[in-house]
């Protein structure tokens, strides 16, 4: 992974960076920051390190099919995040790995995670996604 550049999720939850620069962040959380950076610099034709504060499957589809992400630091990733990013030759650093990703108050699993773990094509996966941010 190509950066000299740390993570500080204390001003972000969410950084793209570019050659040690970072070219987009965001405080919010969820999926949308991720949605939105990943849009916006889709059509970019380069490769970007992305630092986000909590990868789980959803992220780590997203980030995959964007084709645009060579490496992903991160304070927390899910296990099938960790086995997706892996297959797909993504690196990732991270601090913990636990079983799924869970939604604040930590009863029960994200609903973006639930996707993911249930879509397999990836127009599919991308339809609910985008589906399930637009109700929010």
């Amino acid at each position: 992974m190509k950066t000299k550049l740390k993570p500080d999720f204390t001003k972000y939850s969410l950084a793209l960076v570019e050659n040690d620069k970072i070219v987009y962040s965001s405080r919010e959380s969820g999926l949308r920051p991720l949605w939105d950076c990943l849009k916006k610099y889709r059509q970019a034709g380069k490769e970007f390190i992305l630092f986000d504060k909590v990868i789980g499957l959803a992220a780590a589809k997203l980030a995959v099919y964007a084709k645009i992400i060579a490496g992903i630091k991160t304070l927390l990733v899910s296990a099938p995040a960790k086995e997706f990013l892996d297959e797909n030759g993504i690196p990732i650093k991270t601090r913990k790995t636990v079983p799924n990703i869970l939604t604040k108050k930590m009863k029960a699993v994200c609903p973006g995670e639930i996707i993911a773990l249930n879509t397999d094509n990836p127009k599919s996966f991308h339809t609910k996604i985008r589906a399930m941010l637009d109700k929010n």
